[in-house]
């Protein structure tokens, strides 16, 4: 299980969204570079790099930044913000991604979308991470705006026929509060789902909160946002996660 910090940018800042509202941002730094390059030299080897200008502008705008990233830091990376199509992800492997080893994050376009989905699903497939927010167990989608009113169950079924064996999964009610994740949310996915792979998002609040995911079978990783940047999981527990030594500080 891999402990994988959250990087999201926004003018060439690392920020926090609130619940995704860009009217409640908090800027963390000015030069993402180094935070990543601070993640690095902690021990992480994979980051979630987040393109939230993207999102904003339905097109990729830190892709160079990004890729600069990647070669300083060497980390697997999980990229993802205003992809629209198979040109978009190829946009990343031409900035510096590694098509061998590196994610591209797709959420929306499912829904908004289908041919663009089929199109990267059948040149990407391996490079797909499909990032699943919910609120309660109802599948949201464009920034959370939007209710599909489709249960997570359902999707989760279709995009299983599809091939989609990785997963970032939001409890958008979780997301940012700081009160821990949804464990039955992620215990409902393991149980239905054993063949899928799935990141935690959203609530992570202590490192301690690590031992009750590290109960749930499928679950692949843990994104570390707020709870670091405001010095609730320190680089300490980061080093001491990623070396398997206590967690603890």
């Amino acid at each position: 299980m891999q402990l994988i910090p959250a990087l999201d940018i926004i003018d060439n800042c690392v920020v926090r969204l609130s619940q995704g509202d860009y009217d409640k941002k908090t800027v963390y730094s000015d030069n993402p570079v180094m935070t990543a390059q601070n993640f690095k030299e902690a021990g992480v080897s994979r980051l979630h790099l987040v393109d939230l200008d993207g999102a904003r502008q339905g097109r990729p705008v830190h892709t160079p930044l990004f890729g600069e990233i990647k070669k300083k830091t060497g980390c697997i990376i999980e990229a993802g913000g205003g992809i629209r199509g198979a040109g978009d992800v190829e946009l990343y492997f031409q900035n510096g991604l590694n098509p061998d080893e590196d994610f591209v994050m797709i959420g929306s376009l499912p829904f908004t979308d289908p041919a663009a989905f089929e199109e990267i699903r059948k040149n990407y497939l391996r490079n797909i991470l499909h990032t699943v927010d919910v609120w309660d167990r109802n599948v949201k989608i464009s920034g959370w705006k939007v209710d599909t009113n489709l249960h997570l169950r359902d999707h989760l079924e279709r995009m299983q026929d599809l091939g989609i064996t990785n997963l970032l999964v939001t409890q958008i009610k979780r997301d940012g509060m700081l009160t821990g994740p949804d464990l039955d949310l992620y215990r409902e996915i393991a149980e239905g789902f054993p063949g899928v792979r799935t990141i935690v998002s959203g609530g992570l609040s202590r490192i301690e909160d690590v031992e009750d995911l590290k109960t749930i079978s499928g679950i692949s990783g843990f994104i570390v946002g707020r709870a670091f940047y405001e010095n609730k999981i320190t680089f300490e527990n980061i080093r001491g996660f990623c070396s398997g030594k206590s967690n603890f500080p």
